[in-house]
């Protein structure tokens, strides 16, 4: 008994020092076959094992989404907001009952801070799947879903804090589009393949981030018409004159008649027109 509770000791000090899941895996695996073999004797420990492990796994999970949204944070903050080269893909939706490779959408390559911050979920996964702890799965989606809901409230104060010109506000607002439509189900995808209906748990938490769709409506609402320069528009009122649109000033015009246009000063090579629709030359 001695020696297992040294054995215990050493795991509860050496495991949060781990940064791979699948070396948390392998010393789980190995420590089951030890408590297996001494079970013979009547010293099966393996059901001290769990809590252990839990503990590890949520440890490192939180860390890893933790340095997921800081370096979503450190990018956004330095983030220049340029036009970038549009990527087209195939929308993938979300479930984990979907068969198909589940790769990050190549349209986050036009907003790199949320290309950023997908990593480092997608990095936070990978270590999570080869010791997913099925009890763990719900406090895991809560984690997962706090780290989205602080990309979300990232997004609110930078609307706040920053101006921006319109040309910036557009890509700021197709960024936010894109957290909202990509970025939460792709998330909610991944964590899928990790948990039987971890989508769902993680789509559920989607209703939190009301900030943003009523910022993305208020935008849609007041968007500001693009000026249009040299284009005229011309509407015919009823007091016979026209109101002319030129590089956003109004200007009202009369019409003139036929008789006032005949009284203008004629061309050298212009023709006249007499009352018998013949046309003689001036």
């Amino acid at each position: 008994m001695h020696q297992i509770s040294s054995h215990l000791e050493i795991l509860k000090q050496m495991l949060p020092k781990i940064t791979e899941g699948g070396s948390l895996s392998n010393i789980l695996e190995q420590c089951m076959f030890c408590a297996v073999g001494l079970g013979g004797v009547g010293l099966d420990f393996r059901g001290l094992l769990p809590s252990l492990f839990e503990e590890a796994v949520l440890n490192l999970f939180s860390k890893n989404i933790a340095a997921a949204v800081e370096n979503f944070q450190v990018v956004l903050d330095s983030h220049r907001w340029v036009p970038l080269p549009a990527v087209g893909f195939s929308a993938i939706g979300f479930g984990e009952d979907s068969r198909e490779d589940v790769t990050p959408p190549p349209s986050l390559m036009e907003h790199p801070p949320l290309a950023v911050f997908v990593n480092g979920v997608s990095a936070a996964l990978n270590e999570l799947r080869p010791c997913a702890p099925i009890s763990l799965r719900h406090i895991l989606a809560q984690e997962l879903v706090m780290g989205l809901r602080v990309v979300h409230d990232s997004l609110l104060q930078y609307n706040e804090n920053r101006m921006l010109r319109q040309n910036e506000a557009t890509l700021f607002f197709s960024l936010c589009r894109s957290f909202m439509e990509v970025v939460v189900p792709h998330c909610a995808t991944c964590f899928g393949r990790c948990f039987s209906g971890g989508s769902a748990l993680i789509m559920d938490g989607k209703g939190s981030f009301d900030g943003l769709a009523r910022l993305l409506s208020v935008s849609i609402s007041r968007e500001i018409p693009i000026p249009r320069s040299n284009i005229e528009a011309t509407s015919k009122l009823e007091n016979g004159t026209s109101r002319i649109v030129e590089n956003g000033v109004i200007h009202d015009v009369e019409w003139k008649s036929k008789a006032a246009l005949t009284d203008q000063e004629p061309r050298s090579d212009a023709v006249s027109s007499c009352a018998d629709g013949k046309v003689e030359e001036s």
